[in-house]
């Protein structure tokens, strides 16, 4: 008896035990309810029905395993009468009895229907409940208490073997406690998805024939029983699940969103394992790694924060690749494939000119911009390629080369080039336009005939050969007593510069005449190997001897100008010829003018 007490607790212990799992159904019933005890034991001839039916209640509570499995325990309390009296058989031996009835038990139920009253809806991740009419079966394990007061005065008429077995019975010790199995079916309506009504008719062997205290004073044979039918009703709950999916409040990490036990009861619209809560993406698929976000690419940077999301790149270029690891992103970079400059869009630049190497037409030599990235090393707006003179500043015309005497011939293609000449020539000049170059040209200042040197004829040549011979002579008397000797073959003969005049024994340089020997400055710049020679002159008035100081004078004046600005007087020799090569007629002002002058030579060292 004791183990069935044991068995019993434990049943009930089962019923009243936590579940936290998820769950599409409330597990929890309490409830009460009313009927009828039946007595069906010695005394009442039916194994079925009672003839003294009476009230019963009690009080029950339910725990729903599954959908259609539950355990119950129920404690009923009722009364268990029978008596001779009502069976015209057994009048005669008028024996009766009563008995209070308390039942415990704990049941299991299958309930057919149940499995369709809540249903999980696995895209909604919602509990739905619907109503259901649904019968079921019970068993389980019980134990019946009672206290049997049978009456066994019986009739006058007893038979003497019931009145000795009516003696041993009330010598006889049993317990008042007995082990039951109950069984039974029943019937359940949901007025609600929190109220249910039932009916049931249920049935307690009880293992025992002593439930009503009468035994051999009946039939000793047969083990009494009773049977319980009722009417309850029953409250469902369950802990608290306010967004319905099933999982308590308690336990659920999103109580007011539907969400499946995987996600703790929150949702996650994606399915990709992490809660929207958690989800960075809440739309679309990704890892848990990156809350939720895909990284389609595999860079371990996820396609939101990836600039190029199916590329697998660096993180320090958001995402992006960079093969030629410029630092400069592929997507932004013109030149990919090779390590180039920010500022040049990842291109590379040799030359380093600002200019990105597949733009630039010079790519191994720094250059301009306006030339493709080619030099102009001269600056005078041609590009070295294109410029045939690229270290001295030039015209386009003459392919950047430089022309300073304006003739338009190149002065590296210039026999002449400080002094206007024609092409004709290589850029010489010809002063009288007779077709002599004025180097070859006896009279250069006249038209003549070439075969007569540029003079207008033989006599005109014979008297300019015998002046030319003269010169050539006093200049070698005063180079024997100055002691300075210049090849004549190293004259610069395209050098033309227009005399420096005086006034009427005067040594003094006039100011208008300063700019000729300011060029003459320039010159000796501009030609490292140049020396200039100055020659005096005087008109024919005056001694001969007063007539060459004088002269003299006058290339020493110029001198003293160019040694003023900076030449280095070993380059400038001076000489004073005095009246005897005149360059005009004596006879006049006008030629005397002209004669009182220095004149300008050019020789290279």
């Amino acid at each position: 008896m004791k183990l069935t007490v044991r068995f019993a607790l434990m049943a009930m212990l089962l019923v009243v035990g936590p579940a936290y799992s998820q769950q599409v159904y409330k597990r929890w019933e309490l409830g009460a309810g009313v009927g009828w005890s039946g007595y069906l034991g010695d005394l009442n001839k039916s194994d079925f029905f009672s003839q003294e039916p009476k009230m019963s209640g009690g009080f029950l509570g339910r725990y729903h395993i599954s959908r259609n499995w539950a355990l119950r325990g129920a404690l009923t309390f009722g009364t268990l009468s029978g008596n001779d009296a009502n069976f015209e058989d057994r009048k005669v031996r008028g024996f009766k009895t009563r008995s209070s009835l308390t039942d415990l038990s704990a049941i299991v139920e299958y309930d057919f229907l149940g499995k369709n009253r809540f249903k999980y809806d696995s895209t909604a991740f919602q509990v739905r409940f619907k109503r259901k009419l649904s019968p079921y079966l019970f068993t389980g394990a019980g134990v019946g208490f009672t206290n049997p007061k049978p009456d066994f005065t019986g009739t006058a008429s007893t038979p003497a073997n019931f009145r000795q077995g009516a003696i041993a019975d009330q010598a006889a010790d049993y317990s008042k406690s007995n082990f039951v199995i109950p069984f039974g079916i029943g019937i359940r309506y949901d007025l609600s998805e929190k109220w249910v009504v039932s009916a049931e008719a249920g049935f307690r062997l009880a293992f025992s024939d002593y439930l009503d205290g009468i035994s051999q004073g009946a039939n000793p044979n047969r083990d009494d029983r009773y049977k319980l039918s009722t009417l309850a009703i029953t409250y469902r709950f369950d802990h608290q699940d306010k967004d319905r999916d099933g999982i308590p409040d308690e336990k659920d990490a999103c109580p007011n969103e539907p969400g499946s036990v995987r996600m703790k009861g929150c949702p996650d619209k994606d399915n990709d394992g992490v809660a929207d809560k958690d989800d960075d993406c809440p739309d679309v698929a990704g890892l848990q790694s990156m809350k939720g976000c895909p990284d389609t690419d595999g860079d371990g940077i996820r396609d939101k924060d990836d600039s190029c999301p199916t590329e697998a790149g660096l993180a320090s270029l958001q995402g992006c690749p960079d093969k030629d690891k410029d630092g400069i992103a592929d997507k932004d970079d013109a030149c990919p494939d090779v390590a180039g400059l920010a500022n040049l869009k990842g291109c590379p630049d040799k030359d380093k000119d600002g200019i990105a190497d597949k733009d630039d037409t010079c790519p191994d030599v720094a250059g301009l911009a306006q030339f493709g990235g080619c030099p102009d090393t001269d600056g005078d707006g041609i590009p070295d390629k294109d410029d045939a003179c690229p270290s001295v500043a030039g015209k386009a015309d003459l392919k950047g080369c430089p022309d300073a005497d304006n003739d338009g011939v190149a002065d590296k293609d210039d026999a002449c080039p400080t002094v206007a000449g024609v092409a004709q020539f290589n850029g010489c000049p010809d002063t009288d336009g007779d077709g002599v170059e004025d180097s070859k040209d006896r009279c250069p200042e006249v038209a003549g005939k070439p075969e007569f040197e540029g003079c207008i004829d033989a006599k005109a040549l014979q008297v300019v050969i015998k002046a030319a011979e003269k010169k050539a002579r006093l200049e070698a008397e005063l180079a024997k007593k100055q002691k300075v000797a210049i090849d004549p073959a190293k004259l610069v003969v395209d050098f033309k510069v227009e005399s420096i005049l005086f006034a009427t024994n005067s040594s003094v340089i006039q100011d208008k005449y300063k700019s000729i020997l300011d060029g003459l400055v320039d010159v000796l710049a501009k030609n490292p190997t140049y020396m200039l020679r100055l020659t005096g002159h005087a008109d024919s008035r005056g001694s001969k001897a007063y007539n060459e100081k004088l002269s003299e004078a006058r290339a020493k004046a110029c001198l003293e100008y160019l040694l003023l600005k900076g030449v280095s007087a070993p380059r400038v020799v001076i000489q004073g010829l005095g009246e005897n090569v005149p360059a005009a007629e004596n006879t006049n002002e006008a030629g005397r003018k002209i004669n009182r002058r220095v004149e300008v030579e050019a020789f290279r060292q």
